[in-house]
C-alpha cells in the first residue's frame, strides 16, 4: 500500500470545514470565537451551514485564515509574541461586547492568543521554556493557565449570557481542556468535533481489513514510542498496515533542524526494517519545514560508515532532519488546517 497517500488523503477526510458541520445545531450562539491553527476553517465550516451574525478569529500567523467575514487577528506560534497578546485584548473586547457566544478551539490557541496574568515578558520566556522542555501537553497548560487571564475557563466567566464550545482537538482522549488550554473550559457547554483517534480510524477505514489499529494514543518519550512501534511492527503480517497515532515528546537539546516525526522516523529506522510514515497533522513538524517522513531504508542496514557516532551527535543537537534525510523522503505539503496530532503507518515486507 502507497503509506504517503493513505495519510493525505486521510488528511482531506479529516478536514475541520468538514467535520464541524455535523455538530452545528440551530439553537447553537451566532456570535462566533474561533481560536487556534484551524481556527479559519472551523469558522468556513460552521458559516457553512449556520447564520453567523459576527465573529472573531484568533489565528497563528502563517495558518489559513478564514473567508467568512470576521475580525481577524494572527498572533505567533509556537513562541508567543506581541502580536498574540494585542489579539488577546482584542479578544476581551469582543467577548465583552456580546451576550451569547459559541467558541471554536483548536490547538495553537495557548500561544497565538492570551492575556497575562503577569508582564509579557516573563509569559513569553515561561512559555518558550515550556515548549522545549519535554513536558507533556498537560503539564505545560497547567503552568500557562497558572499565568494567564483566559486560559483555564477563566474566557468562559466573561460570558454574560450562554456559552458553546466546539472542540477539535490536539491533546489526549478526554482531555478536552488542555485544547488551547482550555479558554472556554471549564464554563461552557463542550462538544468533541475530533481527535486523533478520529484521525486514526478514518486512515483504519482506508486501509480496510489490513489495518491493524492501535487505539490508545502513543505519547512518552520519543525513543520509547520508536522501540513500542518496532515491537508491534515485527508482529504484522504480509499486507498489513499498522495504524497509530498520538504525540511524542521531544527535549529540544540543540539549535539543529528537525521535529517529532523527524526524530522519531531516525530512531524507528535505527532499530525496525519496516517502511514507515510518521507525520504531523497539521503539515508542521517542529522547526523541520516538512510535515513528515515517508521512511523506508533502515540505518543500520544501509548507513555511511561512522554514521552512529553522527547519529548520536545529530540527535544531541536537536537535529534529526539531516540524518532522516538518509531513511527516507520529507513529506512536504501546505500547512493543512487540520490539527489533530501526528499519524504513524507500517508496513512490513
Amino acid at each position: 500500500m502507497d503509506l504517503k497517500a493513505i495519510y493525505l488523503t486521510t488528511l482531506a477526510h479529516c478536514a475541520p470545514e468538514l467535520l464541524v458541520r455535523e455538530h452545528v445545531r440551530r439553537d447553537m450562539p451566532r456570535h462566533v470565537v474561533a481560536i487556534g491553527k484551524c481556527a479559519g476553517a472551523l469558522l468556513d465550516g460552521v458559516a457553512a451551514v449556520h447564520q453567523i451574525e459576527s465573529a472573531f478569529v484568533a489565528v497563528p500567523e502563517g495558518y489559513r485564515l478564514p473567508s467568512a467575514d470576521a475580525e481577524v487577528h494572527a498572533g505567533g506560534h509556537p513562541h508567543m509574541t506581541p502580536a498574540s497578546f494585542e489579539a488577546g485584548r482584542a479578544l476581551l473586547r469582543y467577548v465583552d461586547a456580546h451576550e451569547d457566544l459559541l467558541f471554536l478551539v483548536s490547538g495553537g490557541g495557548s500561544a497565538c492568543v492570551d492575556v497575562p496574568l503577569v508582564d509579557e515578558t516573563t509569559v513569553m520566556r515561561v512559555n518558550a521554556e515550556l515548549i522545549a522542555s519535554g513536558k507533556s501537553i498537560a503539564e505545560i497548560n497547567a503552568v500557562r493557565r497558572s499565568i494567564s487571564a483566559i486560559k483555564g475557563g477563566k474566557l468562559a466567566a466573561r460570558v454574560r449570557g450562554r456559552a458553546v464550545t466546539l472542540v477539535y482537538s490536539d491533546v489526549s482522549t478526554g482531555a478536552l481542556h488542555d485544547v488551547a488550554s482550555g479558554p472556554t473550559l471549564p464554563g461552557s457547554e463542550a462538544v468533541l468535533v475530533a481527535d486523533n483517534t478520529t484521525l486514526v480510524r478514518t486512515a483504519a477505514q482506508i486501509i480496510g481489513d489490513n489495518a491493524v489499529v492501535v487505539e490508545e494514543q502513543l505519547e512518552g518519550d520519543v525513543q520509547d514510542v520508536a522501540e513500542w512501534l518496532a515491537r508491534r511492527a515485527s508482529e504484522l503480517k504480509r499486507g498489513q498496515v499498522l495504524v497509530a497515532g498520538g504525540e511524542p515528546t521531544v527535549v529540544v537539546r540543540g539549535d539543529g533542524r528537525g521535529g517529532r516525526c523527524s526524530e522519531l522516523a531516525v530512531r524507528f529506522a535505527e532499530i525496525s526494517p519496516c517502511e514507515a510514515v510518521f507525520a504531523s497533522s497539521d503539515g508542521v513538524d517542529g522547526n523541520s519545514g516538512v510535515a513528515g517522513w515517508w521512511g523506508r531504508r533502515r540505518l543500520e542496514a544501509g548507513g555511511p560508515a561512522g554514521w552512529k557516532p553522527a547519529l548520536r551527535e545529530a540527535l544531541a543537537r536537536s537535529d534529526s532532519f539531516a540524518i532522516a534525510t538518509q531513511v527516507g523522503e520529507p513529506i512536504m505539503i501546505a500547512a493543512t488546517g487540520n490539527n489533530l496530532r501526528d499519524l504513524f503507518l507500517v508496513a512490513c515486507d
